[in-house]
């Protein structure tokens, strides 16, 4: 049994395979996938995990086949960046109710002025660092979704993120949303850049049962990326171990380093040796570099923390939403404008915090909280509902009006083709969140990013389902 009060970081590994985690000490005799996994992830120098077309996943296991079709996405394809922050962001900092006398009362000192906020209406103001976001909202191309949640919600990180990554409420997961999605949208084929997290694991959220995205640093790779005559030597003895060895692990592991190869030598070319300082700037500079090299992939993920705010949040919450201001903003100052169209980004958090103020300067486990969706092609407006703060007390949890599965189905749907009812077992209610499909003529203003001469537009409510009326 996992401790109720287990820690972001320890939560992320347990739901996470790791670039190099094979135990010192682990029975050698006692090698099963996961172990093997994390084994060969211990030589790979540009930290990729495991691949769809690897042999990692299918010549060890049964299936020779290591072919994969990096290339080109389609016309009509969309690609979704996914952002999690991790540790549970406080909400009501973020999506803040500068109406609402009780967020200042159960805030208390935490609690930020309404002046002090980017205004989006009379009772809305977003917290005053997220100025990229704002200038998303004024173009009509910012959904705020407000109180998304689950039933009988869970405290626990690690029940919570596993939830939220697996995209089920009950169970067991073997399996996660986006990994469910890459399943349906290679169908047996085998793609290592279909799907990328970009860090240094591969989070349960980007597993499929059949399928995995691909482990990306943050960095240039340099095994596999290197020109010179010496390590061209290296890397072809690496490629005469797989092809020639009668030893069943030596091909095994020679053609895992084959795969890297041939990775590190697809993605080096569009990532510079220097990147930003920051990890989060520098991990979403890659996936825009990633997307103008146009290799195939419809889906990058990253994410960073710690969110969990328990003591001394007015320091730690706003240094967040630096981070995520300034990644934003650098993704679109590299991404070429003419993939504006192409790209939506979402946000998700395993919860989000109280509304009452604990005696550390900080906040404690909540419930729901509001989450993004933002990119050219989406419906701006105000989603959902938002949850009321009368009545809580010290451990009152807010209650949550949208299923996190209808913010998921959602995206798959009216971004990334459908299938929604298959990877999340369910019908889902249709939020409504895109204006038009991926590659289509931005039907709310420019689609120059952000800071790019961007031309504000109205912040009026457009109407969709489930559509929050002003207040």
């Amino acid at each position: 049994m996992l401790d109720n009060d287990i820690s972001t970081a320890s939560a992320l590994n347990h739901l996470s395979v790791p670039e190099a985690a094979f135990a010192t000490g682990a029975d050698a005799h006692a090698l099963d996938r996961r172990r093997f996994l994390q084994l060969v992830g211990m030589g790979l120098g540009a930290g990729l995990v495991a691949g769809p077309g690897s042999s990692l996943l299918d010549t060890a296991f049964g299936n020779g086949d290591t072919s994969r079709a990096a290339g080109p996405i389609g016309a009509g394809d969309g690609i979704l960046i996914v952002l999690g922050m991790f540790g549970g962001n406080d909400g009501l900092n973020t999506v803040v109710p500068i109406s609402d006398g009780e967020y200042y009362a159960q805030h208390g000192s935490l609690a930020i002025p309404a002046g002090q906020t980017l205004p989006i209406n009379r009772s809305t103001g977003l917290h005053p660092e997220l100025t990229v976001l704002k200038e998303f909202w004024d173009n009509d191309q910012l959904a705020i979704v407000e109180g998304i949640g689950y039933p009988d919600p869970d405290l626990s990180h690690f029940n919570s993120m596993a939830k939220w990554m697996a995209g089920q409420t009950s169970g067991i997961p073997t399996s996660g949303w986006l990994g469910r999605w890459l399943d349906g949208y290679l169908s047996g084929s085998k793609d290592l850049f279909a799907a990328a997290e970009v860090g240094h694991s591969l989070p349960l959220h980007m597993l499929g049962e059949s399928s995995r995205a691909t482990a990306i640093p943050a960095s240039r790779p340099s095994f596999g990326a290197r020109s010179e005559e010496r390590y061209q030597r290296q890397y072809q003895t690496v490629r005469n171990l797989s092809a020639s060895s009668t030893d069943f692990w030596n091909r095994q592991i020679g053609q895992a380093f084959v795969d890297q190869l041939e990775v590190a030598s697809e993605i080096a070319p569009a990532i510079p040796e220097e990147l930003p300082s920051v990890d989060l700037v520098a991990r979403l500079e890659v996936q825009a570099r990633l997307i103008n090299a146009n290799l195939g992939f419809r889906v990058l993920s990253a994410g960073w923390g710690d969110f969990d705010s328990h003591a001394g949040q007015p320091d730690q919450h706003p240094l967040r939403m630096q981070e995520l201001n300034a990644a934003i903003r650098r993704f679109y100052e590299v991404l070429d404008p003419a993939w504006a169209t192409r790209v939506t980004f979402m946000t998700f958090s395993e919860f989000g915090r109280t509304s009452q103020a604990n005696d550390g300067a900080g906040t404690d486990h909540g419930t729901t909280a509001p989450h993004f969706v933002f990119g050219s092609n989406v419906q701006g407006g105000l989603y959902g509902e938002r949850p009321t703060l009368a009545g809580l007390g010290r451990w009152g949890r807010m209650a949550h009006h949208v299923d996190f599965r209808d913010y998921y189905g959602s995206v798959i749907d009216g971004w990334l083709g459908g299938g929604s009812s298959e990877v999340l077992n369910r019908s889902i209610e249709d939020l409504g969140l895109f204006a038009s499909a991926p590659g289509g003529t931005a039907p709310n203003g420019p689609t120059r990013p952000p800071g790019v001469s961007l031309v504000a537009g109205s912040n009026g409510y457009r109407p969709a389902v489930r559509l929050r009326a002003e207040s």
